[in-house]
């Protein structure tokens, strides 16, 4: 993300923390604002050693493993709260590690970016049948590409750094962004319209090369964990007033700002969790995910 994003301000506390816990042994150089290629670019060169830590959206992970999907299904979650029991569980970190180990990554670091809403360039959207012939920018993941589909809309693949002249020359009619990364990047200028929907949640998360994790001595891995916890810890507390601040700043540059109703947003949920099933999410791996959360169990579950 660009350096003026709350993620950007947090991977800086954990390089501080790093340095500060080591006594400088460790240093931790930081390149944002999309300096060393996509998000996909740079999780293949932390998987082949080529960088240290690759830092961007779990979403764009999947070209290597699926391993985060389940976090990022329409509508698992139905507040940051939810989300965060999840991600600080062990079980769930189990989870997810057992499958990154597969493709020779650890999981060391996770940040938010909130949850994703529908922000249009030239339409108001209310119900999921007003995307029909729009074309929304999505990242690699399946799991928001079915869900894009899933709603009546065309999802289009742009990577990050190229999704700002995607909404200006109109190859994309808009996006699924919360206020933060939309604002940071700029694509306040372009997008009118933002349906305040809340219908995936998704993190940044750095991941580092297994095999370079497990060389490391022990006391490398704890200051490297601690400092991770730190960061996390520090962007929890500042992700609201951040959030709020790009909220001003949309809403400034003219945007439009529309709450669904009751009705409204269970439109959207019937239609964004009918994805589940034909996502390749294991039904067992949803269902931990949620106890961990805190969630009551559906009551009907996809198989």
């Amino acid at each position: 993300m660009a350096p003026s994003h709350d993620t950007s301000a947090a991977v800086g506390v954990f390089a501080s923390e790093v340095a500060r816990r080591s006594g400088d042994r460790i240093r931790i150089e930081v390149f944002p604002g999309g300096q060393l290629g996509s998000d996909k670019e740079g999780y293949e060169a932390a998987q082949q050693g080529l960088v240290d830590i690759a830092g961007g959206s779990y979403a764009n992970l999947v070209t290597i493993s699926r391993a985060f999907e389940v976090l990022h299904l329409p509508f698992i979650f139905e507040s940051r709260e939810q989300a965060h029991r999840a991600l600080d569980s062990k079980s769930v970190k189990d989870l997810i590690n057992k499958s990154l180990a597969d493709v020779g990554l650890h999981w060391l670091l996770t940040l938010e970016f909130g949850f994703r809403d529908i922000n249009t360039t030239d339409r108001h959207v209310v119900v999921p049948s007003d995307l029909a012939g729009l074309k929304l920018r999505a990242s690699r993941s399946p799991t928001e590409l079915n869900g894009v589909r899933a709603f009546g809309g065309t999802a289009v693949t742009v990577d990050w750094p190229e999704v700002y002249n995607a909404l200006r020359f109109r190859i994309v009619d808009g996006e699924a962004q919360p206020f933060g990364t939309l604002v940071s990047a700029r694509h306040h200028e372009i997008l009118k319209f933002h349906l305040d929907l809340d219908w995936q949640f998704y993190g940044f998360v750095g991941m580092i090369s297994a095999r370079r994790w497990h060389r490391y001595p022990a006391w490398a891995r704890e200051v490297l964990e601690a400092s991770a916890a730190a960061a996390e810890r520090f962007h929890r507390g500042i992700w609201q007033v951040e959030d709020e601040k790009a909220r001003g700043a949309y809403l400034q540059a003219g945007g439009r700002i529309t709450q669904p109703t009751p009705d409204q947003r269970d439109a959207w949920v019937r239609a964004g969790r009918s994805s589940w099933t034909d996502s390749g999410v294991r039904a067992a791996s949803i269902e931990l995910v949620r106890r961990e959360a805190g969630i009551p169990p559906l009551v009907a579950r996809p198989s």
